[in-house]
């Protein structure tokens, strides 16, 4: 990550953010233009063997650090400045900013070096069960459900946290969560950090959706420790992992393939190998498997529109549509045409009189 490409970055983000953000991010992105602030020459070294594609992957896992050293620290400087730490956004953080980077802890700069943001957004954890209930429950096909990038894995029950009409959850024989680290809601830092997520000022997120999500997945585990199963594995070991372990060859069962907010980070050669290895691995299952993607619009740099992107094998190998296009500052939907046939299956032969 040079600094001119984080300046610029950080100028886009304060324009579309809430007012506490933008303050955040104009403050970094004044003191970066007048010189090598101490925090951004650690920075740099953090990101030495970090890529970043995507416009916002650099500022949010800022954010994200930032936020995370204030939830688990009552003494940091940012804390009377974030209303999820319990203070207020009336003031300009730039004072709290500054002192705390003035000396962060170096747990603030590891996690710039290899921590992983994992936002839950209520509004995309939901998007799968649409086509599951096309492709899957239309036929009475029971599938297996995974995740990679899946964090704590709140998106595998979105099914369960917002239950849409008519859908049978039953169907789904097991929800498994791939993740180089995943986060276990038992412990106060990984619950910390899927908080750090979200913006310090969006209590709604926060309290309204986050932590209720989570409380259910806790109470769900307690009672049922296989409901939800959390591995630890990247994304680019995951279709190795569901050949290994999930097996192809019950005609009576599917699996359903996810991924949200991942694939965006990947350059146009990095996400031209992993769809070559999602075909390959999907191959075996012929029309019982189907691959879903809820990811920004490839090649908008800026991009504010989200696509589900449905794929599936037909013939040699995947064919592809859009599902339904996102504004995510509207929450607005935009259906399109032709899912229906897209997800059609074959019908069994007739029995023979």
């Amino acid at each position: 990550m040079q600094k001119p490409d984080f300046i610029a970055q950080l100028d886009r983000a304060a324009s579309i953010t809430t007012p506490l953000n933008a303050a955040v991010l104009g403050h970094l992105s004044k003191e970066l233009k007048k010189g090598d602030p101490p925090w951004w020459v650690s920075t740099a070294k953090a990101w030495e063997k970090r890529s970043f594609v995507a416009w916002d992957e650099a500022w949010t896992l800022f954010l994200t650090c930032l936020h995370f050293e204030a939830l688990n620290n009552a003494d940091n400087p940012l804390v009377p400045y974030f209303p999820s730490c319990g203070g207020t956004d009336e003031a300009d953080p730039s004072v709290g900013l500054s002192k705390f980077l003035a000396d962060p802890p170096s747990t603030f700069f590891e996690n710039l070096q290899s921590g992983a943001r994992r936002a839950f957004v209520p509004l995309r954890s939901v998007l799968w069960t649409a086509p599951a209930a096309l492709f899957f429950l239309r036929r009475g096909l029971s599938f297996y459900l995974v995740e990679t990038d899946a964090g704590a894995g709140l998106h595998l029950v979105a099914d369960l946290l917002y239950p849409p009409k008519k859908f049978d959850s039953s169907f789904i024989s097991a929800r498994i969560g791939l993740d180089t680290k995943p986060l276990e809601m038992h412990d106060i830092y990984h619950r910390r950090w899927i908080t750090a997520g979200l913006l310090p000022d969006n209590l709604k997120g926060i309290t309204g959706e986050l932590d209720k999500a989570v409380e259910f997945v806790m109470a769900t585990v307690k009672d049922d420790p296989s409901f939800l199963q959390l591995v630890p594995c990247p994304s680019s070991k995951a279709m190795r992992f569901i050949a290994k372990n999930i097996p192809a060859d019950d005609p009576e069962v599917g699996i359903l393939f996810m991924n949200m907010g991942v694939t965006c980070r990947m350059s146009d050669a990095g996400y031209a190998d992993f769809s070559r290895s999602v075909a390959e691995t999907l191959a075996p299952w012929g029309d019982r498997g189907l691959w879903i993607e809820v990811e920004a619009v490839r090649g908008e740099l800026y991009s504010t529109t989200c696509q589900l992107r449905l794929h599936r094998i037909k013939g040699a190998g995947l064919a592809t549509m859009v599902m339904a296009s996102i504004d995510l500052s509207s929450g607005k939907i935009l259906d399109h045409p032709g899912v229906s046939e897209f997800l059609s299956f074959p019908k069994p032969p007739a029995k023979k009189k």
